[in-house]
């Protein structure tokens, strides 16, 4: 380690970043020079500089096998419906605990922020549902096959690339798509990234990569090995929050010529968090008057368990004959299974559900004309193994086809994509039509989308004691997805303006809701749930703008901000209308001032003050046996000191991103308003309060071989 760093992590971090927001106010002047002048029309927003391990060109040795670079793609993946793509910001780079959490920072986006680290938040974009948010790694699903969430706590950040939002291959609304991040260099490379916290957190991951120039049968080609390990823990805030374990152990074994990649690779994780039930007052008290460690917690003995272990295999080549685009083909084999252990009834309860999945995929480009053809074919097959879970189904599956066209016309760019999906409850298409015209002063778009929305395993078989299913007399009807956006940007001196609208029409909308358990209300919040269905459709409409003034800059201030208006159009349509339409604000946002300058002339520093709001709103009920995310009763019968109705309200933080040679630091002050006289404290989801003043270090250290 170099001394100057080693003498950097030695320091008390509350002191250095004091020192380093004075000494960067008092050098900011004398640098005045290169501040004035904006000279990086090419670099990206939020980072100083592209990341030295992946895209420094300059020093990267030549490649004298033959073989294709490792990035080389056949036919580039269509660019993203929705949102910008940080292409060289990967997430291991980065200050955020968690790809959620770097989601959220695009416009229209709104989290529900559970305030632990590990635990599983809820992101929704452009006013749609946690539940119709769904991960894929590498083309095959990463949603919990039970619960149908999202698994982004399972993602290791620093295997992957930055995570792309646009459609969904399975048909459901939104699509999260990630991959294992792509090594530029030839030569080997190690790479750590630690984190740690005042309240017990500490997370470390450790990665390696190397290639190296392998002939076979006579071809050159190049051998490439990757692995990794990482593991996390937290104390957490209050008793019953902690994330006891969490083990990561990846790999990845690659072989590439000119014309063939064959790929071998397996992740395998152990996850293990507590499970409690919220914390509410003592006394009659608020709860933000009252440390949290005194805060009383309902079932702090809880916890839910994932073990899950993903082994693929792909195969890249000239499958077809006559193609001159490369035929890709996969398979995965999946082993998954989920406890909840519960001890707050008259006797304990352990659910464990052992469940094994198989999936295979598919893809064949070619060109036509102006027209760029991609054909795509997927398959996932699920069984149950043995469980003391009952009333569950053994098997469940889904097979899914998309044919997507995308041609220049003009200066615009046009796609449409056309499925079909199958699946052991439901079938429905999907199309998706979408125009941009990225020339000329202003930069227009537009995209419709119809589709289905399979649902979740405990939806339709419903979750012993926990989660009632759907009515039977529903019959297999797949709710339906009508969404339309209307886009434009442009670009005025320094200052980058954007507005979108977006309307969505749900028909048949699933959706778990609270139910009562009793008189209990402490009950009603955390146990028990029920999938409902609404009998008319859902209409809800909302627009977005985003502002942006010097916001790629390398040195000096830059600010950046986004601000959504939210309105549900027939929320007296139905009780369960009402319910929906307070899940969330009709107004929210989130705003960045920054700094970026030079200490030292090795120091280079991002400092900025981040901060996000949100209006009025019932929010939604964390539900700790299934981890998701479901919506209250209208009225709120839980006091207003517990987060009945929340609102208006937000959060301030203040973080610090040093660039020191290939290293990353990072400081973070979390809710520093939080705890004080201004504001007692705040939550987002009741009953899980943020934590105030939460102190957090990390650094990633790329270490060449």
């Amino acid at each position: 380690m170099p001394s100057a760093l080693r003498l950097v992590l030695r320091l008390p971090f509350g002191p250095v970043l004091v020192v380093g927001v004075a000494l960067g106010a008092a050098l900011m002047p004398v640098r005045g020079a290169r501040a004035q002048t904006d000279t990086t029309d090419a670099a990206p927003p939020d980072t100083l500089r592209r990341p030295p391990a992946d895209t420094a060109r300059a020093r990267r040795p030549s490649d004298t096998t033959g073989a294709r670079p490792e990035s080389l793609r056949p036919l580039p993946d269509p660019p993203p419906l929705y949102g910008r793509v940080r292409s060289d910001s990967l997430p291991g780079r980065r200050p955020h605990v968690s790809v959620e959490m770097m989601l959220a920072e695009q416009p229209g986006s709104f989290l529900y922020d559970l305030g632990e680290y590990g635990w599983p938040h809820g992101w929704n974009p452009r006013g749609l549902s946690p539940h119709r948010v769904h991960l894929w790694s590498d083309g095959f699903p990463l949603d919990d096959p039970l619960t149908g969430r999202a698994r982004f706590e399972l993602l290791p950040p620093s295997f992957v690339g930055p995570p792309r939002t646009g459609l969904d291959p399975g048909g459901g609304a939104v699509g999260v798509h990630t991959a294992w991040r792509n090594y530029a260099p030839k030569r080997p490379i190690t790479e750590l990234r630690y984190r740690f916290d005042r309240d017990g957190l500490h997370a470390i991951e450790v990665g390696h990569s190397q290639k190296r120039r392998l002939d076979l049968f006579g071809r050159p080609g190049v051998l490439h090995l990757t692995f990794g390990y990482g593991g996390r823990k937290a104390d957490g805030i209050y008793n019953g929050s902690a994330l006891r374990t969490e083990r990561r152990i990846w790999g990845r074994l690659r072989y590439l010529t000119n014309d063939w990649t064959v790929e071998l690779s397996d992740r395998a994780t152990r996850y293990r968090i507590g499970a409690h039930g919220g914390a509410t007052p003592r006394s009659g008290l608020s709860i933000y008057a009252l440390p949290l460690a005194a805060a009383n917690v309902r079932r702090p003995d809880d916890r839910r368990k994932t073990t899950r272990n993903d082994l693929t295999a792909r195969l890249q080549g000239p499958l077809v004959p006559g193609l001159s685009r490369p035929t890709t083909v996969a398979a995965r084999w999946t082993s998954h299974t989920f406890d909840f252990r519960s001890t707050g009834g008259e006797a304990d309860t352990t659910w464990a559900v052992p469940v094994t999945g198989g999936h295979v995929r598919a893809r064949q480009s070619l060109r036509a004309g102006p027209h760029h053809l991609t054909a795509h074919l997927r398959g996932s097959l699920w069984r149950v193994g043995d469980t003391n879970l009952p009333a569950l189904d053994g098997r469940r599956g889904a097979a899914h086809v998309l044919l997507q066209d995308s041609l220049r016309l003009g200066r615009s760019d046009l796609m449409l994509n056309v499925g079909g999906h199958l699946t052991s409850q439901q079938r429905y298409p999907s199309v998706t039509a979408r125009i941009r015209h990225p020339a000329g002063p202003v930069r227009l778009s537009a995209s419709v989308r119809a589709t289905g929305q399979r649902s979740a395993w405990i939806e339709d078989d419903g979750f012993a004691s926990h989660v009632q299913p759907l009515s039977a007399e529903r019959g297999g009807i797949a709710d339906r997805l009508l969404e339309g956006t209307v886009g434009a940007r442009t670009q005025v001196g320094p200052f980058n303006l954007g507005v979108t609208g977006f309307a969505h029409r749900i028909r048949n909308a699933v959706d778990l809701y609270a139910v009562a358990s009793g008189d209990s209300v402490a009950t009603t919040i955390t146990n028990q749930a029920a999938a409902r269905q609404t009998s008319s459709p859902v209409h809800r409409v909302g627009a977005t703008a985003s502002l942006g003034w010097r916001e790629d800059a390398r040195r000096g201030l830059y600010a950046t901000g986004h601000g959504t208006l939210l309105q549900t159009l027939n929320a007296d349509a139905s009780p369960l209308h009402a319910r929906l339409a307070q899940t969330l604000p009709m107004a929210f946002g989130r705003a960045r001032l920054g700094a970026r300058f030079v200490l030292f002339n090795d120091l280079v520093t991002d400092l900025y003050v981040q901060g996000r709001g949100w209006g009025v709103m019932n929010s939604r009920w964390f539900h700790p046996p299934t981890g998701r995310l479901v919506v209250p009763p209208r009225t709120s019968a839980l006091p207003a000191t517990s987060g009945g109705r929340i609102g208006p309200s937000g959060t301030v933080d203040v973080r610090a991103e040093v660039q020191f040679r290939s290293a990353t630091l990072f400081f973070t002050f979390q809710n520093v308003q939080a705890g004080t006289q201004l504001q007692p404290g705040t939550f987002v989801t009741p009953v899980y309060p943020l934590p105030p003043q939460q102190f957090r270090f990390g650094v990633f250290w790329p270490i060449f071989n």
